[in-house]
């Protein structure tokens, strides 16, 4: 049976598959965009939780007007 650290994400491994820092993955959960969990004290992320910011995430950038703006032809 899986543990529950096998189950979920570190920051380390947000963070790479972001392709983004540790630090602004910790920025991400200190303003709630992603759901973080202390386990053994430290934080980690549920797959879902993962998936639930990709997904808001999308929608941010289909609802915001700005690349409408950009002039391609």
């Amino acid at each position: 049976m899986l543990s529950l650290e096998e189950v979920m994400y570190t920051i380390r491994e947000v963070a790479t598959y972001l392709k983004v820092s540790e630090r602004t993955v910790q920025r991400l959960i200190k303003s709630g965009r992603l759901r973080a969990y202390t386990v053994g004290g430290q934080k980690r992320i549920a797959p879902v939780a993962l998936q639930r910011y990709l997904d808001s995430s999308v929608m941010d950038d289909l609802n915001d007007d700005s690349w409408r703006q950009l002039d391609l032809f």
